[in-house]
């Protein structure tokens, strides 16, 4: 049943970047990080209010930083992209995520001392971010530096979001964090255009896609992770690394005819192992007695 339930949410977070393709062409960057995160923090309430919320103390600077950093700007950055790269590129981009996050808990001094097969898929994963985003006619370089920058955004939001996590559960701090984001992001709307009339604009097939996005993707989505992390541990649940970007990719491929490149392949390969071997340094280390499972609350994408 564990099985079957990380398939499924694999399959949840790996067609999350179909449902960015075709949101983007209803919403501008800022539109589309607007609404986008207005349904997650709704979502997420959802599933926080499940295991009740606790009111957060000393957090708001954290809070604040995720908010920002892990997603507003990494929302805005991805909204973008979506109308410069394909789905799967994003999806593909988005696999190094583990990587960052890998890179940032050591030099926080969350995760134990480097170890050879560490320092192994280090390499081989940011010599698959290399071939993804500056290969010879990889195509639009902005498109897929943003990518690559809401990847970082990402993990640097999970990396910092343990303390809050502890205190008020992972789905209290996703959804208190990303209120802010909201609040911050409609600010921005309302100074730029009075009010939200223009969203109203947006073809259906976009607000379907954004709302899958919220109630699937990130509502339901994060009720799986949760029972597979009560299941089997963080370490078992964090296997989706390895078949999102294959799900977003063929998906990509399936609904929007997108070619998939040698190109993305070779870099898909690269990372999957950069990816397997950090995972596999990270086990070792929790079982030698070191930092443990660093369990985050944020989810790229």
């Amino acid at each position: 049943m564990s099985y079957l339930l990380l398939a499924f949410l694999s399959t949840l977070w790996g067609s999350s970047f179909l449902l960015i393709a075709i949101a983007a062409r209803g919403f501008d960057p800022l539109s589309f990080a607007v609404v986008r995160v207005a349904i997650g923090a709704l979502a997420l309430w959802a599933v926080a209010a499940r295991g009740g919320v606790a009111w957060p103390r000393g957090l708001w600077g954290r809070l604040g930083l995720m908010a920002a950093f892990g997603q507003a700007i990494p929302f805005l950055l991805i909204g973008d992209a979506a109308h410069r790269v394909s789905s799967g590129d994003l999806a593909l981009l988005m696999g190094a995520q583990p990587i960052f996050a890998f890179v940032l808990t050591r030099l926080l001094g969350q995760s134990g001392a480097w170890s050879p097969a560490a320092a192994l898929g280090l390499l081989c994963g940011l010599g698959g971010v290399a071939v993804a985003v500056g290969a010879p006619g990889a195509g639009d370089t902005t498109g897929r530096l943003e990518g690559l920058l809401c990847a970082l955004g990402y993990a640097f939001g999970a990396t910092i979001s343990r303390p809050a996590s502890q205190q008020i559960g992972p789905a209290g701090a996703a959804a208190v964090s990303m209120s802010l984001s909201t609040l911050a992001l409609a600010a921005i709307w309302l100074f730029r255009n009075g009010d939200f009339a223009a969203l109203a604009a947006a073809p259906s097939a976009s607000w379907a896609a954004m709302a899958a996005l919220g109630l699937f993707n990130t509502a339901l989505a994060y009720l799986i992770y949760f029972e597979l992390v009560v299941r089997e541990g963080a370490t078992f649940a964090a296997l989706n690394n390895y078949v999102v970007p294959f799900a977003g990719l063929t998906l990509g491929a399936l609904f929007l005819d997108e070619r998939i490149e040698t190109r993305a392949l070779v870099g898909l390969a690269l990372v999957v192992a950069g990816v397997a071997l950090t995972g596999r340094a990270g086990f070792v280390a929790a079982r030698r007695g070191g930092s443990g499972e660093t369990r985050t609350c944020a989810r790229p994408s």
